[in-house]
Order: structure tokens, then sequence, then C-alpha cells
């Protein structure tokens, strides 16, 4: 019995570490991928989205994977800043995840400076060793009167 125990325990422990490394390693894409949006790191962004993205602005742009990394190289859109305020991480299973945030972010829209408070909802699969971006959906945050 005692043994019976100890296995369970150790059982028990080592999902609890399993899912602290997966959730470090999604949370550290997640800087990544923000980090590759404000410097414009298009090899970066390669490898974060997945070729079929679907990633959904709060004005309801919709943008394909080749389309993010276009409007970023070509300047059609530039980030700034990108300030994640709050973020909660829920695993759906081992290799997928979904992300709900909210983000102060500023940018450039076809030269027009934009402030945006967003809630953001991601979601992200492990594939190829690493966690990829496959849909993105903002909202502006609706301010309290």
């Amino acid at each position: 019995m005692r043994n019976l125990l100890f296995l369970l325990f150790l059982l028990a422990g080592s999902h609890i570490f399993a899912q602290s490394t997966d959730n470090q390693d999604l949370v550290k894409s997640i800087a990544d991928l923000n980090k590759a949006l404000i410097s414009r790191d298009t090899l970066r962004l390669r490898l974060l989205l997945r070729d079929d993205l679907h990633y959904y602005h709060s004005n309801g742009w919709q943008q394909s994977k080749n389309e993010v990394i276009e409007d970023l190289y070509n300047g059609k859109l530039t980030y700034k800043t990108i300030n994640p305020t709050s973020q909660s991480v829920h695993f759906i299973s081992k290799t997928l995840a979904s992300v709900s945030s909210t983000a102060e972010v500023d940018a450039v829209m076809e030269r027009n400076p934009i402030h945006l408070e967003l809630n953001i909802i991601q979601m992200w699969a492990w594939k190829n060793g690493r966690w990829e971006l496959f849909s993105r959906l903002s909202k502006r945050v609706e301010k309290q009167h």
C-alpha cells in the first residue's frame, strides 16, 4: 500500500512538472511573438505562426500568416508596444492551449498612430517541438461609464 501511494504521488508530481514545463514554453512563445511583432522579425514569425493562421484584429480585419508578415515587412502595420496586463493559459490537451489576455497596444497603421486596450484570445498548437499560433482574435476593451 505504501509503495502504491508513493507511485501515485510520483506520477502526479511528474504530471504537474510536465504541465509546468509546457506552460513555461507556451508563455515564452507568447512573449517571443510579441517581441517578433514589435521588431518585425519575419524569420521568427514564420516559426511562431502556423501556415493556416487566422489572425483577427479588433476592427474586423482578418489576416493570414503571409499577410501578417507582409504587412509588418512593408510597414502597413507597425507595432510600437504590446504590454500585456493580464494573461490566463488553459491547456485543452497536451498539444492544444488557449490563452486569454488583455493588453495595451500602441501601433501605427498606414501612418496613423493608434492606442488600443484589447481583450485577446489566442489558440496555440504544439507541433514540430514548438508552440505555434493558429488563431488570434482581439476585441477592444469596452470602457465602463
